[in-house]
């Protein structure tokens, strides 16, 4: 004797208990909730044990100040501090108070030191070197300077740019937009040349030597 039709309807895991004569199965909503809750308890555990995924989000790019290089663009007294230099000068010197010696408010033994150096070096008389400030005295934008500088070191095209400073002061400027040939040089600081330290002297006059 064949199944009943009915019995080949039932899904193979059941169909053991519709031969014993069982229809319904009564399912326990409080054994439901409990199963659920505690599924969403492995499942918070589970999110607890994994590592946080950080994105962080990258910096914001500095802006960067770019200015024409046109002296008669930038403002005063900048385009007269370029006029008084050399066309092409093989030379650039600068240093953080070159501004107030270049805007009326001098360092007197300046002038003179630098002078005796250049012609110690045979660089005298030439129009080799010029002088170029990092920034001017009391300026209301800093960053403007840097910019300008940058733009008259790109015009004069020198080999060699001369920064004299302190052991505690570093070239504030990124030299990425000038020539990679030309040189950056890192001397010591105007005061000490002012100190008459023969060997320091003789050094800066030596590191000039190939120009």
């Amino acid at each position: 004797m064949g199944l009943h039709d009915s019995v080949l309807d039932v899904p193979e895991r059941l169909r053991i208990w519709h031969l014993a004569g069982v229809r319904y199965f009564y399912l326990d909503p409080e054994a439901r909730s409990s199963e659920a809750t505690d599924e969403a308890a492995v499942a918070h555990e589970q999110a607890a044990n994994q590592e946080p995924q950080v994105v962080e989000a990258a910096p914001p790019s500095p802006t960067r100040i770019v200015v024409r290089d046109d002296p008669a663009t930038w403002p005063d007294p900048w385009p007269a501090i370029f006029a008084k230099a050399p066309t092409r000068p093989l030379l650039v010197i600068t240093y953080p108070a070159l501004g107030l010696d270049m805007t009326g408010r001098p360092d007197p033994r300046r002038g003179p030191m630098w002078r005796r150096l250049l012609q110690d070096c045979g660089l005298a008389g030439k129009n080799f070197v010029a002088f170029w400030p990092l920034n001017l005295p009391d300026s209301p934008d800093l960053e403007r300077d840097k910019a300008i500088f940058l733009a008259g070191i790109r015009l004069f095209r020198p080999r060699t740019v001369a920064f004299f400073h302190d052991s505690a002061t570093t070239l504030p400027l990124d030299l990425d937009s000038l020539p990679s040939e030309m040189k950056i040089v890192s001397l010591p600081d105007p005061d000490t040349l002012l100190q008459s330290d023969k060997e320091v002297w003789d050094a800066v006059v030596a590191s000039f030597a190939a120009l």
